[in-house]
């Protein structure tokens, strides 16, 4: 039962984080180019500066969330 839980527990996260990223790409993105790795920062400002792309990346991650999700339950 506790893989399951986790599992559906990522999944909400993910889309949670899907629906940030979609409805404010530039500022999700400059909140973690503030600390980290200087990779890490870089491909941040990367998103930062194109927005789309940050909104593509969060509505493949709704979607995958959503995918997660449904496969926790039972077939009926």
């Amino acid at each position: 039962m506790w893989p399951k839980r986790l599992k559906e527990t990522f999944a909400i996260l993910t889309i949670g984080d899907g629906v940030i990223e979609v409805l404010a790409p530039r500022e999700h993105s400059l909140l973690w180019a503030e600390t980290g790795p200087k990779s890490t920062r870089k491909i941040a400002y990367f998103f930062a500066e194109n927005p789309n792309y940050m909104r593509l990346l969060g509505l493949t991650q709704i979607a995958w969330g959503i995918w997660l999700a449904t496969k926790q339950y039972p077939e009926e």
